[in-house]
């Protein structure tokens, strides 16, 4: 299995978006470590006050349901001024950022995605 490791400042509002997006407590929980595993990777996160790297990550999900239940989620992490003329539809995929400002692809890892749009099912986007 692959490991991931991600340098986060706040380690609390680490916690609280993998918590959410991995809708899973992590498998260790330590004073300047987090660690999740899922399917597809261990992701371990460590508080340090340098910068890491932002980097692009992916987190594939073939089913919509499921693509559509993280979104649901993580829509409370997501600031946006003007919804209706800054969503566009869920598709296949939806781009996240982590408080440190590292980037996920969260469904079909070929998507492009924009990571500063929030996304929305389409039945929600036809009521406009």
């Amino acid at each position: 299995m692959d490991e991931m490791i991600l340098i986060s400042k706040n380690l609390n509002n680490s916690l609280v978006f993998y918590r959410s997006l991995f809708n899973r407590m992590p498998l260790e929980i330590e004073v300047d470590c987090i660690q999740f595993e899922t399917d597809q990777f261990r992701l371990k996160i460590i508080e340090s006050m340098s910068v890491g790297n932002r980097e692009q990550y992916i987190l594939e999900v073939s089913e919509r349901a499921e693509l559509q239940e993280i979104n649901r989620r993580m829509s409370r992490f997501r600031m946006i001024e003007h919804i209706k003329e800054e969503c566009e539809d869920i598709g296949n995929a939806i781009g996240l950022t982590d408080p440190d400002g590292n980037r996920w692809v969260i469904g079909d890892p070929g998507m492009n995605v924009h990571f500063e749009k929030c996304y929305i099912d389409s039945e929600i986007l036809n009521l406009k």
